[in-house]
């Protein structure tokens, strides 16, 4: 047996959890960081962490924007979007914050598609891939959030 082993404590109640602010950081710089290295959220695509790209989504040549630039311009966008995940999965369990945070993904790629049309329309263009990249960061924030909370002191103490 481990001597001085305790078990992992209990959050708190599920109505009284509050958002955590740096937890919600960490949410979206942990995938961030993570999508840095694999821009298109596969560590299989051509997309390589030199090619300046926003989360999956290539810099044209045209576009003028740097290695350097897109890095800062991922980021951004990255604690952005974690910030945004981390309010709507703040009051779930682990794997419910994990699919959720997929879902999210998803939508903010939606939201992220009609920006860019608009705004960008020269950054539009494999798009599966792309919604692959947003799907895989809201899985990884979603639980990044959860397990970065921090846990509740025990009553029992």
């Amino acid at each position: 047996m481990i001597e001085h082993f305790e078990p992992p404590q209990p959050l708190e109640s599920e109505d009284h959890r509050e958002f955590q602010w740096s937890a919600a950081f960490g949410a979206g710089l942990i995938p961030g960081l993570i999508l840095l290295i694999t821009p298109r959220g596969s560590p299989w695509s051509s997309l390589t962490f030199f090619n300046p790209a926003v989360l999956g989504r290539p810099a044209p040549p045209q576009s003028g924007l740097s290695l350097g630039g897109s890095i800062f311009l991922h980021l951004i966008v990255s604690l952005l979007y974690g910030l945004i995940i981390a309010r709507i999965v703040a009051r779930f369990t682990q794997l419910r914050a994990v699919i959720a945070g997929g879902v999210v993904g998803l939508l903010l790629y939606a939201i992220n598609f009609g920006f860019v049309s608009w705004r960008a329309p020269g950054f539009i263009g494999n798009e599966i891939s792309v919604v692959f990249t947003h799907v895989v960061f809201g899985l990884i924030a979603g639980g990044a959030y959860q397990g970065l909370l921090r846990r509740a002191a025990s009553a029992t103490r």
